[in-house]
């Protein structure tokens, strides 16, 4: 991107803001915009934040914010010593089961990507002693963002009992991302899930999922509780998908049966 052309991406943000997006949003936004825009490719560096101080009306704090969490969120990579650069390619889910959104056409699902965040050790304890038994030892918590078609992103928090899935447990984090998190326990399990159970409702977001999905705390959205069994009431997994607000259709499917 010619460095002449920065001022149409960022020129926006000196306007008066009246609708309460906080600044370090409105610079990921900008951001973000010039890269779907293609301003920006894969690959290519961004300004530095030297330089977007200069092109924007905020705080070193506000830009060091954004770019950090664009980070996170897979978007960007650092390089240290080199800059901040557009990450490659995102990575695609392939057939995903439970965050499914219905595409413009009423029929097809909007494709989905998903970047990891995090992967700890956790113990059953509080709400996921409801799922998983003590004795089993603990778990594996995998935070993810999955980024639904560029429209918006849902932040994901699942938890699967860690010896029982070295593979989730122990791989790289950067293969993670783009799993098919289901797929992969049928295939290390070699035993079919029976039963799913879902659970729907509304709550406030706390500063994390917040800043995570891109809204202001406390913004109220939908928290999708899925839990699925082996058996009769052995949980396999427990995942809690934090979603904003959006037009688009959530497709929950109500069988296991053979989707992956």
């Amino acid at each position: 991107m010619n460095e002449s052309s920065w001022s149409d991406v960022f020129s926006p943000l000196f306007r008066a803001n009246s609708s309460g997006i906080p600044k370090y949003r409105l610079v990921m936004n900008a951001l973000i915009q010039g890269i779907t825009a293609g301003y920006w490719k894969a690959g290519d560096k961004l300004p530095t934040e030297d330089e977007l101080l200069q092109l924007t009306p905020f705080s070193l704090g506000t830009v060091q914010r954004a770019l950090r969490i664009l980070v996170e969120q897979g978007v960007v990579v650092r390089q240290h010593g080199l800059g901040t650069f557009v990450a490659s390619q995102k990575l695609e889910v392939q057939n995903p089961w439970h965050c499914r959104f219905i595409a413009d056409d009423g029929v097809s699902f909007l494709p989905v990507y998903s970047t990891i965040l995090s992967r700890d050790e956790v113990m059953v304890e509080g709400e996921r002693a409801h799922y998983f038994e003590v004795s089993g030892g603990p778990l594996s918590l995998i935070e993810r963002i999955i980024n639904i078609n560029d429209e918006f992103n849902v932040f994901t928090r699942f938890y699967i009992q860690k010896h029982m899935f070295p593979v989730l447990s122990e791989m790289p984090l950067e293969d993670l991302s783009g799993l098919n998190f289901k797929r992969q326990i049928s295939n290390e399990m070699n035993v079919p899930i029976t039963k799913v159970d879902h659970a729907i409702k509304m709550l406030s977001f706390d500063d994390e999922v917040a800043r995570h999905v891109g809204v202001q705390p406390a913004s109220v959205g939908m928290c999708l509780s899925v839990a699925a069994y082996m058996g009769v009431d052995k949980c396999i997994y427990h995942q809690k998908f934090f979603i904003p607000p959006t037009d688009r259709t959530l497709s929950i499917p109500s069988q296991p049966g053979d989707k992956t």
